[in-house]
């Protein structure tokens, strides 16, 4: 759960319209927890308040995270 607390700080504290990139190894958690997390996000972001973009990179999959 820190993880989930420290995303919605971060995420709160973006400007409108400023995008945040964040990725699994900056997260430091697998990629299963990090398609979990996706996941999350983008049922988080169905209220409007940000939008969630993925990039599925074998290497390095990210999640851009844009404040509305």
């Amino acid at each position: 759960m820190d993880i989930l607390n420290r995303l919605s700080t971060q995420i709160s504290a973006l400007a409108t319209g400023e995008q945040w990139i964040v990725s699994a190894q900056d997260l430091m958690i697998s990629r299963t927890d990090f398609q979990s997390l996706s996941v999350y996000l983008s049922r988080e972001s169905q209220g409007g308040s940000f939008s969630v973009s993925s990039t599925e990179q074998r290497a390095n999959p990210t999640l851009t995270v844009i404040k509305h």
